[in-house]
C-alpha cells in the first residue's frame, strides 16, 4: 500500500514573523509546505527547519504584486501538485500612520497594496483551491479595535477592504467550496505592529510562535 499523499499547503508572507511560525508549526504534521515571500535567504533557512521537523517543502521566491510572476508561480504549482489543499494568506505590507490630508494621490495607490493583494490571491489560487472540495483558504485579519482612528485612516479602510472581499468570497463559494476562513491573531511583535505602535512595550504582547500554535489549532480539522 502506498503512503497516503500529502497535503499542499501554500503559505504567504512566511520569511518571518508570524507566517514564519506558522510554517513552523506546520512542519509538525506532516505536509508539504509551499512558502512564498519576497526574501530568498529568509525562505531557504526556513525551508532546512521545514525539513529537520519532518515536513517537505517547496520554496516559491514572490512579490504577491507582481501579477505576471504570480501567475507564472500558480502555473507552476499547478503544473506539479495539481490542486492546493490548503491556503494561508499572511503576507501584508507595513502601512505608517499620517494625517489623511497628508497623503498623496500615489501614495495612496501604494499604501491600498494589502487590498490589491487579497484579491490577487483569490483570482490566482482559487483555481487550484476548486480542484479539491474539501479546501481551505485561511486569511489572517486584524479585526482588532482600536482606542482612536487618528492616524489609523488608511489603516483601517485597507482591513476593512479587504474584510469586505474576503466575505464577499466566502458567500460566493459557500455552496461549492473551498471554504473560506479567517484568523484574528492577538497582538504580536511584527514588523507591522511597530510601525503602528513605534516604541511599544514589546514585552506585553503574545509571541508570533504562541499565535501560530492557536492558528494551527483552529484548522486541525482541515489537515
Amino acid at each position: 500500500m502506498s503512503p497516503p499523499k500529502k497535503k499542499i499547503v501554500l503559505i504567504t508572507g512566511a520569511s518571518r514573523g508570524f507566517g514564519f511560525q506558522v510554517a513552523l508549526s506546520l512542519a509538525e504534521k506532516n505536509l508539504h509546505l509551499i512558502i512564498t515571500s519576497r526574501t530568498v535567504g529568509a525562505l531557504e533557512s526556513l525551508s532546512d527547519k521545514i525539513v529537520a521537523s519532518g515536513s517537505t517543502v517547496t520554496i516559491a521566491p514572490l512579490d504577491l504584486g507582481k501579477e505576471k510572476d504570480f501567475q507564472i508561480v500558480a502555473r507552476s504549482i499547478y503544473e506539479r501538485f495539481g490542486a492546493i489543499d490548503i491556503l494561508i494568506h499572511s503576507a501584508s505590507s507595513a502601512i505608517p500612520m499620517a494625517p489623511i490630508e497628508t497623503i498623496q494621490k500615489n501614495e495612496l495607490i501604494n499604501l491600498f497594496q494589502n487590498t490589491f493583494m487579497t484579491q490577487q490571491v483569490i483570482k490566482m489560487i482559487d483555481p487550484l483551491l476548486k480542484k479539491n472540495p474539501s479546501s481551505l483558504a485561511l486569511f489572517i485579519q486584524d479585526t482588532n479595535e482600536y482606542r482612536s482612528n487618528k492616524f489609523f485612516g488608511i489603516y483601517n479602510a485597507n482591513r476593512l477592504a479587504s474584510g469586505e472581499i474576503i466575505a464577499a468570497y466566502a458567500a460566493e463559494r459557500k455552496r461549492l467550496g473551498p471554504t473560506i476562513l479567517t484568523f484574528n491573531p492577538k497582538p504580536m511583535p511584527t514588523k507591522i505592529r511597530s510601525v503602528l505602535f513605534p516604541g511599544e512595550n514589546k514585552a506585553k504582547l503574545n509571541t508570533c510562535e504562541t499565535e501560530a500554535k492557536k492558528m494551527v489549532k483552529f484548522i486541525s480539522s482541515f489537515l
